[in-house]
């Protein structure tokens, strides 16, 4: 049996319908499929009951002057933001060029990824993170900007990988795979651009615990260490959706100077303050439904 008549078995027949339903969803305008988005996450809001257990430990140990009300009303947006993320996966894999050309995309300080960008002699690490609309950001970015890479954590199911290593390289240069980092180092050994989110929970292996709004998180050092092997630029971004759902904008800050320091510790919590900076501007665009903070040091209970 190929690879591809694999995936034609039962039990991957709902995951086909799904995809199928999407690749037609994309020609419906763009802020019907928005709004769309957001009622799919109201409605699941009360059934997800961990996920919103999760959301609301995270946004209390990151905003402790809140209301019990005001953090509520938060996780809700939090949900409407993850429905509308789903959304706009099915549009960066699926929608058209010509359809996705005519989204919206404002950019504020791309100059400072377009110099490291073309600077041949040294790689650029865009140092993102896990805002909610990253998917569609990473096709915009990936159409205007080549050698472009994205680092990504590989999905257990063997179709939904195929489906979206696929789609993603129709606009990226490769998806580097995080557990293979000869690959990312020898991307930006050779001047190319690399997309790297390190703000997720990998485990305490290969972390440090560093304060993210004031609590201790397991934390990778892999950004200082490939800064440092490879002489790369390391660039931060985070991107969001407009108030109104018409588009997006991307916001790119210098190229941070004195990276790697040499000290994990500080390279690592100077990413996390600008991280912090950026999720209280737009903190229901953020990822809280992940457990940021399920490793603990030794001799910590469990947070969630």
């Amino acid at each position: 049996m190929t690879e591809k008549s694999r995936f034609y078995a039962p039990k991957y027949w709902g995951l086909q319908l799904a995809f199928l339903f999407l690749r037609g969803f994309v020609y419906l305008p763009f802020r019907w499929q928005m709004k769309v988005g957001a009622l799919l996450g109201r409605m699941t809001y009360p059934f997800l009951k961990r996920r919103k257990q999760i959301t609301l430990t995270n946004l209390k140990i990151a905003f402790p002057n809140k209301s019990e009300q005001e953090l509520e009303n938060l996780c809700k947006k939090c949900f409407e933001s993850i429905g509308i993320s789903g959304v706009e996966t099915a549009i960066a894999w699926f929608m058209p060029k010509k359809r996705f050309n005519q989204i919206k995309f404002d950019s504020h300080g791309m100059q400072h990824f377009e110099d490291a960008h073309h600077d041949t002699k040294q790689g650029a690490l865009m140092l993102g993170s896990h805002f909610t609309c990253m998917e569609v950001i990473g096709r915009f970015i990936g159409e205007h900007y080549s050698p472009f890479y994205l680092v990504y954590q590989k999905h257990k199911n063997p179709l939904f990988e195929q489906v979206m290593t696929t789609s993603r390289q129709s606009y990226v240069s490769q998806c580097l795979q995080r557990k293979n980092v000869v690959s990312i180092v020898k991307a930006l050994k050779k001047g190319g651009s690399v997309w790297y989110a390190p703000d997720q929970d990998f485990g305490a292996e290969r972390s440090i615990f560093v304060p993210f709004f004031g609590k201790e998180c397991a934390t990778l050092v892999a950004t200082s260490w490939l800064a440092e092997k490879t002489a790369a630029k390391v660039v931060p971004c985070y991107y969001t959706r407009k108030a109104d759902l018409s588009g997006y904008d991307i916001y790119v800050l210098p190229a941070l100077d004195n990276f790697p320091s040499g000290d994990d510790y500080q390279d690592a919590l100077r990413y996390h303050h600008i991280l912090e900076k950026a999720i209280t501007d737009f903190p229901d665009q953020y990822l809280w439904q992940h457990r940021r903070y399920k490793s603990r040091p030794q001799g910590q209970a469990s947070i969630y």
